[in-house]
């Protein structure tokens, strides 16, 4: 079983990476997914907007992601925001992790990494390829997430460190 790898990703305009357990992919129906997509058009500067018109946008998108919302601060999806990124990165374990602010459920040990416009696009039309950033499989179970940017002279490298262990809080805060 593979702790650690490299990985490369291309995030588009109004997208994000998102770290999951395979498994829930069949959790995700048209709301789910058009509840992710109005999360990741955070200024309302998409054509969503004009599913809501004469509506305030931060309105709107508090309103209508609170199933995304509430799917990731329950543990089962940690999401990044990220706009018109290419990033070189890895993954790590550790086995003690101090700074721990996000926290992933693998409930089958099936790690995966996923651009966010990849997932909605990929489950909404299931007869197209997703494009996987990564996939990792690690024992099933709760794991403590943290990241950092490591500097480089051409390109951000993100470094992304896991760690087996229960959550120390009950609700969580996986989005950002």
């Amino acid at each position: 079983m593979e702790k650690n790898l490299k990985f490369n990703f291309t995030c588009d305009d109004m997208d994000g990476f998102i770290l999951i357990d395979a498994s829930y992919q069949k959790i995700f129906d048209s709301d789910m997914l058009y509840a992710l997509d109005i999360l990741l058009d955070i200024s309302g500067s998409s054509e969503l907007i004009y599913d809501f018109p004469n509506e305030n946008w931060k309105t709107v998108r508090l309103r209508e992601t609170a199933s995304i919302r509430n799917f990731c601060s329950s543990g089962k999806m940690i999401l990044w925001f990220f706009g018109n990124t290419v990033k070189e990165g890895e993954i790590e374990y550790t086995d003690t992790l101090r700074n721990a602010y996000q926290w992933l459920y693998l409930p089958t040990g099936n790690l995966l990494a996923v651009s966010a416009s990849e997932w909605i696009q990929c489950l909404s039309y299931p007869e197209l390829e997703m494009e996987i950033t990564f996939t990792l499989t690690v024992a099933a179970g709760w794991y403590a997430v943290a990241r950092e940017y490591l500097p480089a002279a051409n390109s951000a490298i993100e470094k992304i460190y896991y760690c087996k262990k229960e959550p120390t809080v009950s609700h969580f805060h996986n989005i950002s």
